[in-house]
């Protein structure tokens, strides 16, 4: 009796012992999207991209030999987030957190980072506070929000004043955005970068997007009597407001969304042919991968989406490609470039490196004062049919401009 329990003692400490270098076998990465709540959807989608560049580096030997590990969390509201965030650094040990959808719960992570010395990994949340606000542990590998604005006006100053046969700088725009970081940095943008190309401003304004009556805002578009209505909203007050213009008879020539609701295919689900000729400014995807100029990131482009489908039964949403997209940045090539997996090491490593295309069309490298990457770029989408085209930049598009003037 004694013998076998002096062996169990043994065996018991060989593995006690042998703990840690089974950890160290492995790095932890921590992952936080919204899994659950309103954004379930999204959010179940966009840990599914992250989850497959782990396992596309993992079956690639992992990094410097090591496996990447994830521990994963869920935050369904910015204060989830911080409460998670906190959790996954002190009690799992996690240095870094890809995360994040949302702008707000962006914003609520960095407090939690920023207080701990982890790396907030953000792909997908594109307030421009995220990088604005002077944190030194934020990297961001989707594009920013003023981007998206600026890019609103370029694509009507360029291109959309010609279609209609108007001067550009005589064309009428307004904006109407939903209030929280995410709409304003859109509206700070698109101002900014109106004001450098001295076009005509009729109207603007921000709204509450829990609002259930926008008749107001709806009238006072009309009246402004726009050419190109830019408008920045989700997708339950983007529907609102789409109905509202076409019911009071007040719609623009051009109408402009800026992502989120209006490339949400649930806005063509609501619309039906009324879609046809919208516009959305977002994020590039699903982009032909014949227009990549590498071959290996055509490859990982099409291994990319036939194994999403084959695993998931569906196409990979733009959610799940730009996390996979920012993630595999991260695996693939910061992480072999740092010296060791302390937080000093890899910032040095993000900063350090310069990917010159991935399977966005998007280059990444970063700004060492926001950690921003400068090689994020916004595309125009216009619903066709159905399906949403790429008609703006002239090198990613997959359609020529339809429906235009609106026949609503």
């Amino acid at each position: 009796m004694r013998r076998k329990l002096r062996l169990a003692t043994f065996f018991a400490m060989l593995v006690i012992l042998a703990m840690p270098a089974i950890a160290q076998d492995v790095i932890k990465i921590g992952t936080i999207f919204p899994r659950s709540g309103a954004n379930a959807m999204l959010g179940e989608q966009a840990f599914r991209g992250a989850d497959l560049a782990r396992r596309f580096v993992n079956e690639a030997g992992g990094v410097k030999g090591k496996q990447i590990q994830f521990v994963n969390a869920d935050a369904p509201t910015p204060q989830a987030a911080v409460t998670e965030a906190e959790r996954l650094i002190s009690k799992e040990g996690a240095k870094v957190l890809i995360g994040s959808l949302t702008s707000g719960n962006a914003l609520s992570i960095t407090s939690v980072t920023e207080r701990s010395g982890a790396i907030l990994w953000e792909t997908s949340g594109i307030s421009d506070d995220v990088t604005n606000k002077g944190f030194t542990s934020v990297f961001r590998t989707c594009d920013a929000g003023s981007l998206r604005g600026q890019s609103a006006v370029m694509l009507a100053y360029d291109s959309i004043a010609a279609l209609l046969g108007i001067p550009a700088n005589g064309l009428r725009v307004a904006i109407i955005y939903e209030n929280s970081s995410y709409g304003t940095s859109q509206y700070n943008g698109a101002m900014a970068e109106m004001k450098r190309r001295n076009m005509k401003f009729v109207f603007a304004n921000g709204y509450l997007s829990s609002g259930t009556d926008q008749t107001s805002l709806v009238l006072q578009v009309k009246q402004a009597k726009p050419d190109v209505l830019i408008h920045v909203g989700y997708i339950n007050d983007v529907q609102l407001i789409a109905n509202g213009l076409r019911g009071y008879k007040a719609a623009p020539k051009v109408l402009i969304g800026g992502g989120a609701g209006y490339t949400d295919p649930q806005f063509q689900v609501g619309q039906q042919t009324f879609a046809n000729g919208v516009i959305g400014i977002d994020m590039p995807s699903n982009i032909d991968p014949n227009l990549l100029k590498n071959e290996k990131d055509r490859a990982i482009s099409k291994q990319f989406r036939d194994r999403y489908r084959a695993e998931y039964g569906e196409s990979p949403s733009l959610a799940a490609e730009v996390v996979f997209l920012g993630s595999y940045v991260l695996l693939n090539n910061v992480l072999p470039a740092a010296t060791d997996m302390s937080v000093e090491s890899i910032k040095k490593a993000a900063l350090s490196i310069n990917v010159p295309e991935t399977i966005n069309g998007w280059a990444v490298r970063f700004d060492s004062a926001t950690g921003q990457n400068i090689g994020a770029t916004a595309v125009a989408y216009q619903w066709q049919e159905g399906q949403k085209q790429i008609v703006w930049p002239s090198n990613l598009k997959s359609a020529d401009f339809k429906y235009l003037p609106l026949s609503w």
